[in-house]
C-alpha cells in the first residue's frame, strides 16, 4: 500500500487503522486519494454476482451507508469512502468487513474461477 490513508475528521484512527489493515490481508486496497478502501469480487454466474450487490445493498441502506459498485458478468467492484466529513471512517471498514462475510455467503471465488465474458457459441466472434 503505497498511498496513506486519509481518515476523516473524528475518526478513531487507531481503531481503524487495525481493521483496515486486516482488510488489506483479504485484497482490499486503498484508492488513489487514499480516503477509500476497494476491492473486486468474483463469482462463477451474473446471478451471483447480482445477488452479491443486493445483499450489499440492503445492508448499505439499513445502516444509511452506500458504496460505490460496479458490475460486470463474473465480478463485482466495491468502493466504500465517506463523504461528509471526507475520508475513511469506521463505517468504511465495517462495511468492507460486512462485503467480506457477504462474498462468503453468496459464492465468491478466486479472479481465475470467475465467470469471463466470452464470444456466444455459434456467433462467428
Amino acid at each position: 500500500m503505497n498511498t496513506q490513508p486519509q481518515f476523516a475528521e473524528g475518526t478513531d484512527i487507531a481503531q481503524s487503522q487495525s481493521g483496515l489493515d486486516a482488510l488489506t490481508q483479504s485484497g482490499w486496497t486503498l484508492d488513489a486519494e487514499g480516503s477509500g478502501i476497494q476491492k473486486t469480487f468474483y463469482f462463477r454466474t451474473y446471478f451471483k454476482s447480482v445477488s452479491f450487490i443486493n445483499v450489499i445493498a440492503s445492508q448499505s441502506a439499513s445502516k444509511k451507508h452506500h458504496p460505490t459498485m460496479t458490475s460486470r458478468i463474473g465480478s463485482v467492484d466495491v468502493h466504500w469512502t465517506t463523504h461528509h466529513p471526507r475520508g475513511l471512517t469506521e463505517k468504511d471498514i465495517a462495511m468492507a468487513e460486512y462485503c467480506e462475510e457477504a462474498a462468503g455467503l453468496t459464492g465468491a471465488v478466486e479472479q481465475e474461477q470467475g465467470k469471463k465474458c466470452g464470444p456466444t457459441p455459434g456467433s462467428g466472434v
